[in-house]
């Protein structure tokens, strides 16, 4: 009885740690596999992980070129930059800054500007702490307007363009129009007929906006995990380049039993990495089934987690966090898994649909009477025969970044 229930233990216990080694690699975005398995491989003597990168290297093949090719995106995140920290720090001294005091507040100031270039410190705190007035720390900050980047320790938008503008070289009177615009922004379309409008809407194109744009990092590359291709078949590529290759060994022989489970864990680390690509694989490849009409370049089908859950026999949370953070590159570009799951408004017309309808409408609207949100309902009832209310519409609307008509009608005068 008791080695019956010893054993019934350990297989829960095992089950137990299957699982909670399995739903992270699921979940895990595919740039971030290598260091989870590094990770492991720190507190397991019998797991060896290595990067695809290095396996390739050392066995004298080279990737090639395009989305695939690791060194290339290692080397492209590598090339070192002067910081936004080091530019700007370099700059506070002397004569801008010509006293010890006036350098340690514009130090201070420095430690609360953001990755954008805004100032977002409380100057009553700065004040106190170096024992001075605010009025003085707020002259210290507005001395920053003659500090590169341009437009660097403004407080926002519009106090940044005012600190740009002063250290452009324009006649006065242009100057003064530019300087209108900026502080009437939100009615820059009242200023459409004045016949500096051109020449200072040109001059404001020129700015930073943020005013450390130059020094922000950009968005992180897209990795896909898989490449589809759809010809007379359905090809389906998994990207193995990013996959780290990982080696079990066993130099102890272990009989002691603690390391033995050690040893089980890191087989069952290899046996979930494959997991997890024969899953996605299955994931994808029912996924691209039922939206094949979009990836011949129609729109979206009605689909939804629950819908491939059934069909894979998984639960919708395993789903959900299968297709997180993964992509597909198509001949539509570099796509999220999860933007090929979209409700159904009516019967086999989809969120996405009337989403792409609206959008495509709206671009070739007349920029003197915009389509109102109520025009847009009356269109896509026509259209689809089938109904619908204002507010959905709406919702479409924001959720696809299109300002209300009112809002594009002021646009669409200004440009």
């Amino acid at each position: 009885m008791f080695t019956n229930m010893n054993l019934q233990y350990r297989q829960k216990q095992s089950l137990q740690l299957s699982l909670k080694l399995w739903l992270p690699l699921l979940q895990a975005p595919l740039h971030d596999l290598e260091q989870i398995f590094k990770e492991h491989s720190y507190d397991n003597p019998f797991l060896d992980c290595k990067s695809s990168f290095e396996s390739h290297k050392s066995s004298g093949s080279s990737y090639a070129k395009g989305t695939g090719d690791k060194q290339g995106f290692i080397e492209n995140t590598n090339i070192n930059q002067e910081s936004l920290y080091d530019k700007v720090s370099n700059q506070l001294g002397a004569p801008l800054f010509p006293t010890p005091k006036s350098q340690n507040i514009a130090d201070e100031i420095l430690f609360y500007i953001n990755n954008e270039g805004y100032f977002e410190g409380d100057i009553e705190k700065i004040a106190i702490k170096h024992k001075t007035t605010n009025e003085f720390v707020e002259s210290i900050r507005k001395r920053f307007a003659h500090i590169e980047p341009c437009g660097i320790g403004a407080v926002d938008l519009q106090e940044s363009f005012l600190f740009q503008l002063s250290n452009l070289e324009v006649d006065e009177d242009l100057c003064r129009f530019t300087k209108q615009l900026i502080l009437n922004m939100k009615k820059i379309d009242k200023f459409h007929e004045h016949h500096l409008f051109e020449r200072a809407k040109e001059t404001i194109k020129k700015f930073n906006s943020p005013p450390a744009i130059e020094y922000m990092n950009g968005s992180e590359a897209i990795i896909p995990d898989f490449f589809v291709e759809i010809d007379d078949d359905i090809k389906i590529k998994i990207n193995s380049n990013y996959y780290p290759d990982i080696v079990v060994t066993d130099p102890f022989k272990s009989k002691n039993i603690e390391l033995k489970d050690k040893l089980k864990e890191a087989r069952d680390l290899v046996n979930l990495l494959e997991l997890r690509k024969s899953t996605l694989y299955k994931l994808i490849l029912i996924i691209v089934e039922k939206q094949m009409s979009f990836f011949i370049g129609s729109e979206l089908k009605p689909l939804t987690m629950a819908q491939v859950a059934d069909e894979l026999g998984f639960d919708e949370s395993t789903i959900s966090r299968a297709v997180s953070n993964k992509y597909i590159k198509c001949k539509r570009g570099v796509l999220s898994l999860k933007s090929l799951f979209t409700n159904a408004v009516s019967s086999g017309i989809s969120s996405a649909e009337i989403k792409s309808y609206i959008s495509n409408v709206i671009k070739n609207e007349s920029n003197d009477k915009p389509l109102t949100d109520q025009d847009l309902v009356d269109m896509v009832m026509k259209r689809y025969n089938m109904k619908m209310v204002r507010r959905t519409i709406t919702k479409y609307r924001k959720i696809l970044d299109i300002p209300s008509s009112k809002e594009r009608k002021k646009i669409y005068r200004v440009s």
